[in-house]
């Protein structure tokens, strides 16, 4: 008997023609993605793709299969139109760790406490981030991606069907311990990091930021990796090692550590914007909390 998640792989490999790109588009591994398609093959006893070297692509049988599963497929995307109504007294968004988002979260929360809604917060690197705003998780989420990696980052969203709204920039700098900033010289080969999420789109991949002297911030090494913004405070204010991240999107002063360095030059600053399913229209409740986000990053002056 076929399962939905063999239907749901048939579909993306018959849309893309490629057993590699539809792995790209379920979030697993080409291996996997011929294993279930195999098995499919195996339950319906017919072959549904040809393999050539530069793809695949579906036989008559499989073709035929096809129709029916985009049936299939649509039926259960008017299904979850129907439950749509139950879910517009909840809110549900996906963020990058983020003191400044926790506190814009904590004041929304505080103006609407008598509203009649459910909330769910959730904390993820980036592509987590995806995968729950395409899965449907949640209704949005918001992330930080490298200025010269948002071509990239903006075309990885299109294929999972979803965009990405820039909604603000900010310099990168490296931050170090409170009143740390000015001793010693600069020098990239000899710092020590703690960093967050070292992912493809991550905040932190900071590999290709160039100083002004032409030392590459690989140089720097890293010796603590965390999702964890208290252990970051509490490292930083130590004063033994550094951070390079985005400017806190407040424009507060952090008050734990000072800018030691700002890195210059177009690309290399950090963009933050809000990730939504394509063409599909936020609830109202999606539509008030991205406005409040937006007016207190006005507000900061970002």
């Amino acid at each position: 008997m076929l399962n939905i998640k063999q239907i749901q792989y048939f579909a993306a490999c018959a849309k893309t023609g490629s057993f590699s790109q539809a792995a790209e588009l379920l979030f697993t591994t080409q291996s996997n993605v011929s294993k279930v398609i195999r098995s499919m093959e195996d339950d319906m006893r017919t072959q549904l793709f040809v393999r050539h070297a530069k793809g695949i692509e579906l036989t008559p049988e499989g073709e035929r299969a096809f129709i029916h599963v985009q049936r299939i497929l649509e039926n259960i995307d008017e299904l979850e139109m129907q439950a749509q109504p139950l879910a517009k007294s909840s809110l549900c968004v996906c963020f990058h760790p983020s003191s400044w988002f926790a506190d814009i979260f904590v004041t929304y929360y505080e103006a609407h406490k008598c509203d009649d809604l459910h909330y769910q917060v959730y904390a993820a690197d980036t592509h987590e981030i995806i995968k729950r705003v395409k899965g449907r998780q949640d209704d949005m989420g918001f992330a930080y991606v490298m200025q010269n990696q948002l071509a990239a980052f903006q075309y990885f969203l299109s294929r999972n069907y979803l965009e990405f709204e820039l909604l603000t920039e900010t310099e990168v700098n490296i931050y170090t311990g409170k009143g740390k900033a000015d001793e010693g010289d600069f020098n990239m080969s000899q710092l020590r990091l703690i960093q967050r999420f070292p992912d493809e789109f991550s905040p932190d991949n900071y590999r290709n930021l160039v100083e002004e002297n032409g030392h590459s911030a690989v140089e720097a090494e890293t010796v603590v990796v965390t999702n964890s913004d208290y252990i970051v405070e509490r490292l930083l204010g130590s004063g033994e090692l550094c951070n390079i991240s985005g400017a806190d999107l407040s424009g507060r002063d952090p008050g734990y550590s000072s800018v030691k360095y700002t890195f210059p030059g177009e690309g290399q600053k950090l963009v933050y914007g809000c990730i939504c399913r394509r063409g599909e229209e936020l609830s109202e409740q999606g539509k008030d909390f991205l406005g409040f986000v937006k007016e207190r990053l006005q507000i900061s002056g970002k």
